[in-house]
Parts: structure tokens; sequence; C-alpha cells
């Protein structure tokens, strides 16, 4: 081993030993691990419960009806507390894109037929196909059909 490795490496213990502790209560303290029931989400509004309806009407097992419903609801709790970031539809998209493919490929790949497609046309009727700038009537309508879709992946 390289003597800057071990260096690094000694600092590092080091570190966790005087401060570990200190930053493992911070870090408790701090973040909020979500463990609430689906059960409790609100009923959508007619108009969204038709936008996502397909994702009703798929047969998703219970375990994966939690884990998609939690992913929503706290994707739809950052856009609603975001006004920096996501500035229009377009960033929203990709970051939807992406976010669901880290966070469900290994788990629900192939598993549901439409699921990602039915998800992607709720939101595209919702909110637009054009890339545009997300004002807050726009960013209210896109937390709702998010909701939305955490509760339709639960009924």
């Amino acid at each position: 081993m390289k003597d800057k490795t071990r260096i690094i490496l000694a600092l590092t213990l080091v570190f966790i030993a005087l401060f570990g502790e200190k930053v493992l209560d911070l870090i408790k303290n701090n973040v909020e691990i979500v463990t609430e029931s689906t059960s409790s989400i609100d009923e959508p509004s007619m108009e969204n419960k038709d936008l996502v309806k397909p994702i009703s009407e798929l047969n998703i097992e219970k375990q994966d009806s939690e884990l998609i419903s939690l992913f929503y609801l706290e994707l739809a709790d950052v856009i609603d507390k975001d006004d920096t970031i996501i500035s229009s539809t377009g960033q929203f998209r990709n970051l939807n894109i992406y976010a669901g493919l880290l966070h469900f490929n290994t788990t629900l790949r192939d598993k549901y037929k439409n699921l990602g497609e039915s998800i992607d046309s709720a939101i595209v009727n919702a909110i637009g196909k054009s890339d545009v700038v997300m004002d807050e009537q726009k960013r209210q309508d896109l937390v709702d059909i998010i909701n939305a879709i955490a509760w339709s992946a639960t009924q």
C-alpha cells in the first residue's frame, strides 16, 4: 500500500473515531426517513383520476405499489418545495426519466407492461409536451398529477 493511501486511511479512521458519533447524530436528527403508509394519500380530482386510470388498472403487487407510491410522493414534495432547480417542464421530464430509471430499473424493469409509458402520458397530459417555464400554476398541476400517480399505484 502506498504511503499516501495509508495516511489518508489513518486520517479517515482518526476522524471517524473523533467525530463519528457526532456526525451520525447530526444525520439522524436532520434526515427524514419516509415510512408513512401510502393509505393516507389524498384522492385526486376526477380529471387527474382519468389521467392515471391506466396505472390504476395495472395489477401491481403490493410491495411494488408501495415503492412506486412512496417514490412519487417524495418527488411531488420535492417539486412542490423547489423554486430554483427545476425551472421548466423539460427539466422535470429529464429528472423523472433518469430518477425513475435509477430507482426502478432493477426491480420493475419489464415487470408491468406500459407502466412507464402510462406515467409519462399522465404527466404530459397534465402539463403539456412543450418545454415551458415552470410557473406557479404549472408547478401545482405537476405536483397534483404526481400525487395522483402515487395514489393510482395503490389502487
